[in-house]
């Protein structure tokens, strides 16, 4: 008999409006460039287009621009490369930056995770992508806070997040759906994992990088299916994380 544990999920509402852009527009980066991955970059981007978020000002007042800075990304990686893509799927550097973002926005008793926890998450992080072109650029960790609690002295704020539409918070979740879930104690890791069976009112989830016939008993409202579509990025990382 496997084991069983309780998970969760991070509520959708719990981004701001600006941050949901940010996911979108990281994705698009990603297609842009021909990456099947979404990665640092592709979320620096991100933070960078959603000009009127606190992240975009804040990097703007350090000189960090969004052409100069996905061009910087284009000469280390290479240019576009005209490829297939058949899914796109963020990487685990990408999945820990947005932990870190929620850790963040508890450490300063935030009720939503915005464009300034995911820059900060960034730095923390430290060892992606867009943490060395944002030190290349000028603007190291220290700098950045600084420069987040000065535009945020100065009146930058963001949208509170929206509830979660009937739509996404009740689609049906089959056996042998891959989902992602987490643990609902810190450091609350996350956890990829496919639905292997039903009960009255929850599901179990065999959950990858974990030992073998380990389960997770979820409640089917808690979870979704992983998507391939169009969406994928603000779907995998707001619908779940």
């Amino acid at each position: 008999m496997g084991v069983y544990a309780r998970a969760a999920v991070y509520p959708f509402e719990r981004f701001t409006d600006t941050a949901k852009q940010v996911l979108t527009f990281a994705q698009e980066e990603a297609e842009r460039s021909g990456h099947h991955y979404i990665g640092t970059e592709h979320l620096l981007l991100g933070l960078l287009r959603a000009r009127r978020g606190v992240a975009a000002i804040a990097l703007r007042s350090l000189g960090v621009e969004l052409e100069p800075a996905r061009q910087t990304i284009s000469d280390m990686l290479g240019g576009a490369q005209p490829i297939e893509i058949r899914q796109i799927v963020p990487t685990s550097r990408v999945k820990k930056v947005i932990e870190l973002a929620f850790e963040e926005s508890r450490r300063e008793d935030q009720p939503h995770v915005g464009t300034a926890q995911l820059l900060i998450a960034l730095m923390t992080e430290g060892d992606g992508i867009a943490a060395h072109v944002l030190q290349d650029m000028g603007a190291d960790r220290a700098g950045v806070v600084g420069a987040i609690h000065a535009a945020i002295a100065a009146g930058a704020t963001e949208g509170a997040g929206a509830p979660m539409a009937s739509s996404i918070a009740t689609a049906p979740v089959g056996t042998g759906a891959r989902v992602l879930v987490h643990d609902p104690e810190p450091p609350y890791r996350l956890w990829e994992g496919r639905v292997v069976g039903s009960g009255p009112r929850s599901l179990e989830v065999e959950v990858a990088d974990r030992p073998a016939g380990t389960r997770m008993s979820v409640d089917p409202m808690q979870l979704h299916p992983i998507p391939t579509g169009p969406t994928v990025m603000c779907k995998y990382c707001m619908h779940h994380l």
